[in-house]
């Protein structure tokens, strides 16, 4: 399997076991947590039941601390505005879209155009 580099270790592994699609559920519902395998049920509603399976095998009597891949979302949100400013989107546009605030896409234009300017 294909998996992003910039998965930490204990992400990697989980996402050999559910795939990628089950480790962004589990991020998404329990990111920045310890859980307890197979704990309280909880991951039934969040994973497919073959992906509950699998994990709850795999990691039986495990505590797992979840990552929230937070510096992976906010790079992936930086490139978002900086390509929807480059379609000509205004900045009052790009924060409704995103549902952020205009300083926050001005800061983040303003940390690409200072990136760019440190090339030079």
């Amino acid at each position: 399997m294909n998996l992003p580099d910039y998965l930490p270790p204990t992400a990697r592994e989980i996402a050999e076991i559910i795939q990628l699609e089950g480790l962004m559920q589990l991020v998404k519902h329990k990111g920045g947590t310890v859980i307890r395998i197979p704990g309280s049920g909880s991951l039934k509603k969040i994973l497919t039941a073959d992906q509950y399976q699998k994990f709850t095998h795999h990691f039986k009597g495990e505590k797992l601390f979840i990552p929230r891949l937070q510096a992976k979302a906010n790079q992936l949100a930086k490139q978002e505005t900086k390509r929807l400013n480059n379609q000509g989107m205004t900045k009052t546009a790009i924060a409704l879209k995103q549902n952020i605030t205009e300083r926050t896409v001005y800061n983040r234009l303003a940390d690409n155009n200072k990136q760019q300017k440190e090339l030079f």
